[in-house]
C-alpha cells in the first residue's frame, strides 16, 4: 500500500491546494495533462459582541482563504454561506505545475439588536492563479512542494483590486506505509485596497500552520485529521488598527474515496477550538482529463 493515498489528504486542509490524487507518484499533475477541482462548502458563524468582529476566513484550499467580513451587532448575529469553487491544474513537467481558481460566495446574515433583522448576498468572491514545484520526493527524505500564488479578482468590502494578494508557503509529507504524514507551512501578504470616500483598507496578514496525518484503509477509501493553526495581524482603516491581533485554531477531518484512478470524491469537515467562532462542511471532486 506504499503508493496509495486518496486525494482527500489534500481536500482537508493540508497540502497543496486541494487535490491529491490516488497515488504519491501523481500528487503533482502530469505533463500535458488537465485536472478539474470542484467543491462546494457550507460554513455557519456566530458574533455575540458588541463591535466590529474580525474577518471570517472561509478556508478554499489547504492554504487559501476568502475574507468575509461580519457587521457591527449591539446583540449577535448569525450567518449561513455557501461557497463553489471552480479549479484547474496543468502539468508543465514532471515536477511544476500551474493552476487557477475561483469562487463565488452566497451569504446570509441574521442579526438581532432588540429587532431582528436579515441580509442576503451573493458575489464572485475571488479567482486566483499560482503555481507549484515539487524540490523533493518521498523518498529517503520527506517530499517538498513549494507554491506561490496570487489573486486576479478580490472582492471584499464592496471592492474587487487585482493583484493585491500573495500566498507563499510549502508542503512536506512522508508515507509510512499505510500512514502519511504531512505538515503546510504558508504566509498570506494582503496589499491595501481604496474603499468609498478614498479610505484606505488592509486586510491583516496572516501565517498558516497545518500538521494533518492520513490513512489509506485500502486502495479505495482513506481517513484523514488533523490541526490547524491561523495567525492573523490587525486590519486596518487609513493605518488605524481595526481589530486586534488574533489567533485560531481549527480541528479537521474526513474521509475519500475513489471511484477510479481519474476521479476521486472528498468529504470533510473543519470546526474551531478556540477563536473565532465558526464551522465549514465541505464535499468536493476531482478528475483528470
Amino acid at each position: 500500500m506504499k503508493n496509495i493515498l486518496i486525494s482527500f489528504v489534500i481536500f482537508s486542509p493540508l497540502v497543496v491546494r486541494a487535490d491529491l490524487p490516488l497515488n504519491i507518484e501523481d500528487i503533482m499533475t502530469d505533463k500535458g495533462k488537465l485536472k478539474l477541482d470542484a467543491s462546494v462548502t457550507y460554513i455557519n458563524s456566530e458574533n455575540s459582541r458588541s463591535e466590529l468582529a474580525a474577518l471570517i476566513y472561509i478556508q478554499t484550499g489547504s492554504a487559501s482563504f476568502i475574507p468575509v467580513p461580519t457587521e457591527i451587532q449591539e446583540n449577535g448575529s448569525n450567518s449561513d454561506m455557501l461557497v463553489g469553487t471552480l479549479g484547474l491544474r496543468y502539468g508543465l513537467t514532471g515536477n511544476a505545475e500551474i493552476y487557477g481558481s475561483g469562487s463565488y460566495l452566497w451569504r446570509e446574515d441574521r442579526q438581532f439588536d432588540g429587532e431582528s433583522s436579515k441580509n442576503r448576498d451573493k458575489h464572485l468572491s475571488d479567482v486566483s492563479l499560482g503555481i507549484s514545484h515539487t524540490f523533493l520526493k518521498d523518498d529517503k527524505n520527506p517530499a517538498l512542494i513549494g507554491f506561490l500564488e496570487g489573486t486576479l479578482y478580490e472582492k471584499s468590502r464592496g471592492k474587487a483590486p487585482s493583484g493585491k494578494s500573495w500566498l507563499i508557503g510549502a508542503t512536506t509529507y512522508k508515507a509510512i506505509d499505510p500512514v502519511v504524514l504531512a505538515l503546510t507551512a504558508a504566509y498570506r501578504i494582503n496589499g491595501s485596497k481604496t474603499l468609498s470616500d478614498d479610505v484606505k483598507y488592509k486586510a491583516g496578514n496572516y501565517w498558516m500552520l497545518n500538521l494533518n496525518i492520513s490513512f489509506a484503509a485500502n486502495d479505495r477509501i482513506s481517513l484523514t485529521g488533523g490541526i490547524q493553526w491561523l495567525g492573523k495581524q490587525p486590519d486596518r482603516l487609513d493605518g488605524k488598527k481595526e481589530s486586534a491581533r488574533n489567533t485560531s485554531t481549527y480541528a479537521h477531518l474526513g474521509a475519500g474515496l475513489g471511484f477510479s484512478k481519474a476521479t476521486s470524491l472528498n468529504a470533510s469537515a473543519r470546526f474551531n477550538i478556540s477563536g473565532q467562532s465558526s464551522s465549514e462542511l465541505k464535499l468536493g471532486v476531482q478528475h483528470t482529463f
